[in-house]
């Protein structure tokens, strides 16, 4: 092989370097162009997306706003019971001679209560006796006004230990 052939050889290689160079450049610069020149077309479904899990977000915000207003009203209910049922107790207190115990004496005598700041302490087996008595009528199928009025009871309390049971 002689010189000039070499160099023939040498420039075609160059040459197809070159073609292949130019064809590199050509593909980053349409993917360059990709990139920064994106249109609302192409936008439109992530758009769309983002818009969907919003509209989903504000739903579930909803519900769960409406829930806390639920819990929220049926905490001022028990609590309206419950001061209901304090005063009534205290009434109940004041207005009953109670039996007090002398050690001194190790008699019981009738005293008329003072007034006390009263300790509540909760009985299981009254508890749990209302209970399973509500649970009892409504298997009957009586209503909670029916329930309430017989054990003498609010329908609010009805309500809650029918929710207790329930779920």
């Amino acid at each position: 092989m002689d010189l000039s052939t070499l160099l023939g050889i040498a420039f075609l290689l160059i040459c197809v370097l070159f073609i292949f160079l130019l064809v590199a450049i050509s593909k980053i610069n349409s993917l360059h162009r990709k990139v920064t020149d994106v249109s609302p077309k192409d936008l439109y479904p992530f758009m769309e997306e983002l818009r969907e899990l919003v509209i989903e977000s504000e739903r579930v915000a909803d519900k769960l706003e409406d829930s806390v207003k639920q819990k929220e009203e049926m905490l001022e209910d028990i609590s309206s019971m419950l001061d209901d049922k304090l005063q009534r107790l205290e009434t109940i207190q004041e207005s009953e001679p109670t039996p007090t115990y002398t050690p001194s004496s190790g008699s019981f005598q009738q005293r008329t209560a003072t007034r006390e700041t009263p300790t509540h302490q909760p009985a299981q087996s009254a508890g749990t006796n209302i209970r399973d008595k509500i649970s009892e009528m409504v298997s009957l199928g009586l209503s909670d006004i029916d329930i309430a009025a017989k054990l003498g009871i609010s329908t609010t309390e009805v309500q809650i230990v029918k929710r207790m049971d329930i779920g």
